[in-house]
């Protein structure tokens, strides 16, 4: 028995039928879940799980943004140039690129982290410097 890009668990005809949906559901899916993901945060937060936040919802958050980034260029690709690509196909890159972005951040957190607090000091650096006296 071996993989085949075609088939998607049995959903393929209906994935297949759906051509154009199928890209309004996955980027408004990453959306929303993004946005469900920022709730969760800020009620972690309230309660005072910010340990939780740090190493599950935040990466997580970012691997979404980055996968919602990185994705337009092949989906756009994949859509206009070779028009007979499957919609199971284009659903197969979007998991692939957010699991690959998924181990990227959890294998750079620590990395990602100091250069978010950097590039903080920076900009307060420049408001400082350029504050009205």
């Amino acid at each position: 028995m071996e993989f085949n890009f075609n088939t998607f668990f049995g959903y393929e005809n209906e994935i297949n039928s759906l051509k154009d949906q199928v890209l309004i559901y996955g980027f408004a899916g990453i959306i929303f879940t993004l946005l469900g993901l920022i709730f969760i945060a800020v009620l972690l937060r309230k309660i005072g799980f910010n340990a939780v936040n740090s190493f599950v919802i935040n990466p997580l958050m970012l691997a979404l943004g980055l996968t919602l980034l990185t994705a337009i260029l092949p989906t756009i690709v994949f859509y206009v140039v070779a028009s007979n690509v499957s919609s199971v196909k284009i659903v197969y890159s979007w998991i692939t690129i957010f699991l690959g972005m998924l181990l990227f951040v959890m294998f750079n957190l620590e990395m990602i982290k100091s250069f978010f607090k950097e590039f903080g000091k920076m900009t307060e650096q420049e408001e400082f410097r350029n504050r009205k006296r």
